[in-house]
């Protein structure tokens, strides 16, 4: 099997840096930028701010951490935009503002997003922004021993190394977030609802989540987590019994032309085996690997700068026959795609909207099919 990845080169991760949640072709084209909130159906609630932090998993496993949140239009006035940072290389985003208040309208539910192989905590900024911008706090670590970084100072640590710690390090950032509310010094005190949460992970990242919810390495599945999506989810490291432990509601999105995880192999039979209260299983018709990630917009990026070394160009070109070619599906069609279902899920069985559940009806279409399952 191809590694599976959101980035596999530190290139690329570079580039990640630009991170701006669907807005980054706007912005690489000098063309104004869409309306931040559009996830499909209905605008943003929020604007959008964002914070780093480090989580601490153990003594030895410290983590950096992007947290998105949502905040009042009126503490964004004046406040400059949060810029994505990489040796090297720094993008502001189009959406998110540095470190304004949260939103007084809370506590929000919280999400917990894990990238892909080889990928960074903002690589999918598309849809960790836009959730912040519907009503969620998001964070999402850098996942140590298993980043792009790690891959180019050589200290990647193998598959069954790093597997075993990515639900470790989503209830770490759990924990992490209800201690931050519980603290009346944080800028988060009062402000994150951590007996609601949803997990979503892309890739490797979705190995990862849905591991936190059946329960791995004798530690059983985290019943603070009311609701899980994979994206493109790597399922081959979770056993048959494993899957059928995730019994709370579960939404499997996949892309038709992906070969790095594809639907045969991936998906149908972790859709066979997951119980999941309900279960809904996305796929989107012409969608690749990359389609979950940035990478299109950093293609953008990179012909827009010609001063960039040509190992940068290289990698991030290498990575976007897994999406960006037409062959498949628009790249802001499928983001809007992934965006739709996975926050109305989100908004629906974590946060308990009810109304949301009529986004998420069966379908059959040119471009995606869903279907309910229980």
């Amino acid at each position: 099997m191809r590694r599976l990845t959101s980035v596999l080169v530190v290139g690329a991760l570079a580039l990640a840096g630009f991170g701006l949640w669907g807005d980054s072709l706007a912005l690489a084209q000098n063309t104004p930028p869409a309306a931040p909130g559009d996830v499909g159906p209905g605008p943003a609630t929020y604007s959008v701010g964002r914070r780093s932090v480090n989580v601490t998993v153990a003594p030895d496993r410290v983590l950096d951490a992007d947290i998105w949140y949502p905040a009042d239009a009126a503490d964004v006035t004046g406040v400059a935009k949060s810029v994505y940072e990489f040796p090297g290389i720094s993008y502001p985003s189009t959406v998110a503002f540095a470190s304004p208040p949260v939103s007084s309208d809370g506590p929000f539910p919280l999400v917990v997003y894990s990238h892909g192989s080889g990928g960074l905590r903002y690589i999918s900024a598309f849809l960790t922004e836009a959730l912040a911008a519907r009503g969620f706090v998001v964070i999402s670590v850098d996942h140590t021993g298993n980043t792009a970084i790690d891959e180019f100072s050589g200290s990647t640590l193998t598959p069954q190394q790093v597997l075993p710690l990515r639900p470790e390090d989503i209830r770490a950032e759990i924990d992490f977030m209800a201690a931050a509310n519980a603290n009346a010094a944080s800028p988060f005190s009062g402000a994150v609802d951590t007996n609601n949460v949803g997990l979503v992970g892309h890739s490797a990242g979705g190995t990862g989540v849905l591991m936190a919810v059946s329960g791995s390495n004798g530690t059983a599945g985290d019943k603070r987590v009311k609701g899980v999506v994979g994206l493109a989810a790597y399922t081959d490291p979770i056993s048959d019994s494993e899957l059928k432990n995730i019994k709370i509601p579960t939404m499997l999105i996949s892309g038709t032309l992906d070969t790095t995880t594809p639907i045969k192999t991936q998906t149908t039979r972790a859709w066979k085996f997951i119980p999941g209260d309900p279960g809904y299983r996305v796929d989107l018709k012409g969608a690749g690997h990359q389609s979950f990630s940035d990478v299109c917009y950093y293609e953008k990026l990179v012909d827009a700068k010609p001063e960039l070394a040509p190992s940068l160009v290289d990698a991030v070109k290498s990575r976007t026959d897994e999406a960006c070619t037409p062959k498949f599906l628009n790249i802001d069609t499928a983001h809007k795609l992934i965006d739709r279902y996975a926050i109305r899920f989100m908004e629906r069985y974590v946060a308990g909207e009810k109304a949301a559940a009529k986004w998420l009806k069966p379908v059959s279409g040119k471009t995606v099919t869903v279907t309910v399952k229980n």
